[in-house]
C-alpha cells in the first residue's frame, strides 16, 4: 500500500508544490496538495479570492487531505525575508496534521524568529529536511 503525503506551504510556492508532488509520485508516493495549487498556477489573484476558495472548499477541504495522509510536509521557502517560512494556511494544516499523529516533514529549518509560535512548532517536532526532499524516503 502507497504511502500518502499531503504538501502544504504558502500558495506563492504553488509551482513547487506542483513540481514536488510530481517528485513524490516518482518515489512511489500518493500525493496531495492544496485544492487551490492549479488554479493559483493558473492565475496567481485566485490565491486572495475568497469566494473563490469558500466555493472550492479551500481549508476544511485540505485539513481532510491532510487527515487521508501519513505524512504532512511544508514546503517552507523563504519569504517575506524570513527563512523557512510558514504562513497562517499552512499553519492551520500542520496543526490538523500534528492533532491527528501525522509524521511532520518541514523542507528547510523554521526560522525561530518569524512570529511567536516559537514553542508551538518546536512541540510539532518536525523532521527538517535541510532542503533534501529525497530524505523522505529515510522516514516513511
Amino acid at each position: 500500500m502507497k504511502k500518502k503525503i499531503m504538501i502544504g506551504g504558502s500558495m506563492t510556492f504553488a509551482q513547487q508544490m506542483k513540481d514536488t508532488k510530481n517528485i513524490f509520485e516518482n518515489m512511489g508516493f500518493e500525493v496531495y496538495v492544496p485544492l487551490d495549487t492549479e488554479h493559483v498556477i493558473e492565475d496567481p489573484n485566485k490565491k486572495t479570492d475568497v469566494a473563490f476558495m469558500k466555493e472550492l472548499g479551500v481549508g476544511r477541504g485540505d485539513a481532510e487531505l491532510v487527515a487521508k495522509s501519513d505524512a504532512f510536509i511544508i514546503l517552507n521557502y523563504p519569504k517575506h525575508g524570513i527563512d523557512g517560512y510558514v504562513g497562517p494556511g499552512a499553519y492551520r494544516d500542520l496543526s490538523v496534521a500534528w492533532w491527528l499523529n501525522k509524521k511532520i516533514f518541514f523542507l528547510f529549518p523554521y526560522s525561530e524568529n518569524q512570529n511567536n509560535h516559537k514553542y508551538e512548532m518546536l512541540g510539532f517536532e518536525p523532521v527538517i529536511l535541510d532542503g533534501n526532499i529525497e530524505k523522505i524516503k529515510e522516514y516513511l
